[in-house]
């Protein structure tokens, strides 16, 4: 009798630390609608971030909120927020992820005509290998 022996399958791909981020990017002036909106660049489909920490500001007079979205502004695709989107600082210990091939959206509402806001990333860059 003839017993097979299980073997380990070969691994096609792993994801390995390849850079970190430290940027800042800036909305177009706000509109009359109060809305302030980053959209970054769709990450290659061999990428993911782990954003690891953020900074968000607002030249905004008045209060404002913002909010991080994958691929679209919907419920479905809300990530995190803040009702201080004039200045926040958010920390994340175990990542906020933007898997492969996805776009995130920062969108702040309630600014003032022509308020300019920011967003500081700080993420891990993991490429396939």
């Amino acid at each position: 009798m003839t017993i097979p022996v299980p073997s380990a399958l070969p691994s096609t791909s792993s994801w390995q630390v390849a850079d970190w981020l430290d940027r800042n990017w800036s909305s177009d002036p706000a509109g009359s609608d109060g809305v302030a909106l980053i959209t970054l660049p769709a990450l290659p489909d061999n990428e993911r971030w782990q954003l690891t920490h953020s900074v968000v500001g607002c030249t905004s007079a008045t209060a404002t909120r913002v909010r991080h979205y994958l691929d679209s502004v919907t419920n479905g695709a809300l990530r995190e927020g803040s009702d201080k989107g004039n200045f926040d600082v958010a920390d994340w210990a175990q990542g906020l992820w933007v898997p492969p091939g996805r776009v995130l959206i920062t969108r702040w509402t309630g600014c003032t005509p022509g308020a300019v806001a920011t967003l500081a990333l700080q993420a891990t860059i993991l490429r396939r290998t």
